[in-house]
């Protein structure tokens, strides 16, 4: 009798891994153990999933999983993805961005097990490329802290590789949106996706505040081919040790998605920092190699969010 394969989730409570959690028991019949300390997450996103024989979770942050031996798959995303607290917290965000990431590849090397890894990579690493639609291979220009921690992993895995047995796959994201991407609890949400920023305010009857001029573009992609890629990465049957774009792979100005919402209902606010003109992904590698394809339209999406808003 074949053994069920059981995985772990870091950041199960959280916008992405919440969604991936619903992907995975939906798609698989993989026990799924999730983790989470909940300082930016929230329970109430898995709690559909509580009383599920297949799945368990526990409270505790990455740093206290003591062993990785019972998982075939580890899926990090545990994180804190805020581009502008990076700057000023810096310790924090090089605890949750790295360090966490460092200690399930000391469990490893010490359990001489080794998981395939599915990271959690980010786009925000190329800075503004030069090379538009942006392939794997763009140099790297971190514009920011969290960049930079996002990289640095990376770079742990490609070195740990060398030495060690490693069996990973980097999954850079572009712009997520979707179910849970703004969570009203967390006191930086301001820093979450603009899609759900921009939701949020329109549904409280607020004008949109787009920052700068608004003709920075971002490649955004839904929540749910996030997921399917983070699988598809699991399941790939080579090693490939390397690093998949994920994003839609077309591009959507801040003022036009802004308009898109709220008709008229925006003001501009100061530029940020440390932020992209403009994120395009070249997905032909994600397509050919993993046989992953997006499928979800943000258009669609917000017209169906609207309906929502206006039901």
């Amino acid at each position: 009798m074949a053994q069920t394969t059981k995985v772990l989730i870091t950041g199960v409570t959280g916008f992405i891994g919440s969604n991936l959690l619903d992907y995975l028991i939906e798609k698989t019949d993989w026990k799924i153990v999730g983790v989470d300390n909940c300082s930016t997450g929230n329970r109430l996103n898995i709690e559909h999933h509580i009383d599920n024989p297949r799945f368990e979770f526990l409270l505790i942050s990455v740093k206290e999983i003591k062993s990785l031996k019972e998982f075939s798959k580890v899926f990090h995303l545990a994180a804190l993805p805020r581009i502008q607290p990076s700057f000023e917290f810096i310790n924090e965000h090089v605890e949750a961005n790295l360090n966490q990431a460092i200690h399930l590849l000391e469990l490893m090397i010490r359990e001489n097990h080794y998981p395939r890894l599915v990271y959690s990579g980010s786009s925000a690493i190329y800075g503004t490329p030069t090379i538009i639609p942006t392939p794997e291979t763009e140099k790297i220009d971190c514009l920011s802290p969290y960049a930079f921690q996002k990289y640095e992993v990376e770079k742990y895995l490609e070195l740990i590789a060398t030495r060690y047995p490693l069996d990973y796959m980097t999954v850079r994201y572009f712009n997520p949106y979707g179910p849970r991407s703004f969570n009203p609890l967390n006191s930086f949400n301001a820093y979450s996706s603009v899609v759900g920023i921009f939701l949020n305010r329109k549904k409280n009857g607020q004008k949109l505040l787009v920052t700068g001029d608004g003709s920075q573009k971002r490649d955004f992609i839904h929540v749910q081919d996030l997921a399917k890629a983070n699988y598809m990465a699991s399941i790939h049957p080579e090693k490939l040790n390397t690093a998949f774009n994920v994003g839609f792979g077309s591009t959507l100005s801040i003022l036009d998605l802004a308009k898109l919402i709220a008709g008229d209902a925006y003001e501009f606010i100061d530029k940020r920092e440390g932020e992209a003109d403009i994120t395009f992904a070249d997905t032909t590698k994600t397509k050919k190699v993993l046989g992953w394809n997006p499928t979800v339209e943000i258009a669609t999406y917000i017209k169906e969010e609207l309906s929502k808003i206006h039901a």
